[in-house]
């Protein structure tokens, strides 16, 4: 009798255990429309620069629903192999399972990295996500750490003139932690470790900024490099350690792709800047110059390399620009794009453009432009008072012009191309039907010939022996570029471009 009494209770516990669960799952939500709420969207472990060891930091995941909520699981992208570890509510598993966050509730979430700052073979940015899987769902939190020792510019302060916030840092901000190293009104960053820009760093009004040779400068998604008003910018490397602005994601298929970073922005009336030997790469815009505050160019470029930008490579709004062996390539537009009028002159230079990604180009190499239509309807016309080129390369896949006059003599009437007011080309080849060898704007050009060259899909603008360009520029301006971009010395008569003609 007392067996079959205790048996009835523990039937009845287990019954009531039961119903107690039943009741519980019916109380969880199945909403497929909730979203959980995080405390921040991303997590970057940017102390690890000053740690060595264990980071730990946390984030808080709310239920905002009026029902409990059963996290199916808790998990990194990753997985094993990635750099950071989870404690989801006190499980440390690799895969959290059946968290239950109570309605109007949350729980914490503790990630962990065991990163070597000093340790060279680590990415400058280590990237994963932690995975929230529930209500047959997905939900992500980005996770990012700085995987190398490097000078980091973090956005400390917020310009609001415009519609929306712009996060950004000064070029003199940060002292020894950023690398940065002020004297006066001179600013100079250390080449001893690279230098990382996240947000918007500018080099402020009265201030010069030095760049030396082998400073390199990763980009964060979107950055943006500027120089204010009455500020400048001396990037002066060497042929062999040049100062280099790319992308902070150059791992595996990131190297080349365009886009990865905003642009270098040198404002209205900045003045005296200086690019020598460096090298631009996978921006979405390498270069805007706007116009010049005096009649020094606003900027002089020698041994500059611009590629792989989404949009334009080099983007100037009636400036006065000065280049010696400036090469172009690679833009998803125009590869040189001279607007507003301005002052110019290239000598020595490769403008080339074979894009082959996601979407046809459509804008020529290059475009001439100077006017504008004000916000009242009226044209303002903004003369090109000088646009040289010699010994310069302007080609691509385009199928037969690849120079647009946008100017208004010409649009006024096209055949004014052949009398352009104030552009000349020298000793220059052309794609181009719209315009010819004569005696005025235009001499000794060799027009719609290949210039071959040795691999474009490599970004390798070197020319081969039997190309038009070799030994066909003009040997005058030898003593003013004595040298190609890479270091060549150039032959009597020179190849045109950027790049002396050399055995392969």
């Amino acid at each position: 009798m007392k067996k079959i009494f205790l048996l009835i209770i523990y039937s009845l516990i287990a019954f009531g255990v039961l119903l107690t669960s039943c009741i519980n799952e019916e109380k969880y939500s199945e909403d497929t429309s909730l979203k959980l709420v995080f405390s921040a969207d991303t997590v970057t472990f940017d102390t690890i620069l000053t740690t060595v060891g264990s980071v730990t930091k946390q984030i808080r995941v709310f239920n905002p629903s009026n029902k409990a909520v059963k996290l199916d699981y808790i998990t990194l992208g990753g997985g094993g192999n990635s750099a950071f570890r989870l404690n989801a509510d006190g499980d440390t598993s690799l895969i959290a399972r059946n968290i239950v966050i109570g309605a109007k509730d949350s729980v914490f979430v503790f990630i962990r990295t065991e990163l070597e700052p000093n340790n060279q073979n680590n990415p400058l940015l280590i990237e994963d996500s932690i995975i929230f899987a529930f209500n047959k769902k997905q939900q992500s939190v980005i996770l990012m750490a700085y995987g190398q020792d490097a000078y980091y510019h973090l956005p400390t302060r917020t310009l609001n003139s415009s519609d929306t916030p712009i996060a950004y840092s000064l070029a003199n901000d940060g002292g020894d932690k950023a690398g940065v190293v002020v004297n006066g009104n001179n600013i100079t960053w250390k080449n001893d470790k690279p230098h990382v820009i996240i947000g918007t760093c500018a080099v402020d009004s009265v201030y010069t900024l030095n760049l030396t040779d082998n400073t390199v400068i990763y980009m964060g998604n979107n950055a943006d490099f500027w120089v204010y008003s009455d500020a400048t910018l001396k990037a002066q490397g060497t042929l062999t350690n040049p100062v280099v602005f790319q992308s902070l994601r150059m791992q595996g298929r990131y190297a080349s792709i365009p886009g990865q970073w905003g642009k270098i922005w040198f404002w209205v009336r900045s003045k005296d800047n200086v690019l020598d030997n460096v090298k631009i790469k996978n921006a979405t815009i390498g270069v805007i110059v706007d116009s010049c505050v005096n009649e020094n160019p606003t900027i002089s470029m020698n041994n500059v390399s611009i590629e792989n930008c989404s949009q334009l490579g080099l983007y100037s709004r009636g400036s006065n620009l000065y280049a010696t062996n400036l090469m172009i390539q690679n833009t998803g537009s125009y590869s040189l794009a001279l607007t507003l009028g301005g002052s110019y002159e290239f000598i020595g230079c490769t403008f080339a453009n074979y894009w082959s990604y996601d979407n046809t180009r459509n804008q020529t190499v290059l475009l001439l432009n100077d006017w504008y239509e004000a916000s009242e309807g009226s044209i303002q016309y903004r003369p090109i008072s000088k646009c040289n080129f010699y010994n310069c390369i302007i080609y691509g896949s385009l199928l037969e012009n690849e120079i647009e006059f946008d100017l208004l003599n010409v649009l006024q009437n096209p055949d004014n191309a052949l009398e352009l007011q104030n552009i000349y080309f020298d000793h220059c080849l052309i794609k181009s039907t719209l315009i010819k060898n004569n005696n005025n704007n235009i001499r000794d050009c060799i027009f719609n010939k290949d210039p071959m060259f040795n691999d474009v899909t490599q970004n390798d603008l070197h020319i081969l022996k039997t190309s038009a360009a070799k030994s066909s520029g003009n040997s005058s301006y030898n003593a003013v570029v004595p040298y190609d971009i890479f270091g060549v010395l150039r032959s009597a008569p020179p190849a045109i471009g950027a790049a002396e003609y050399t055995e392969q």
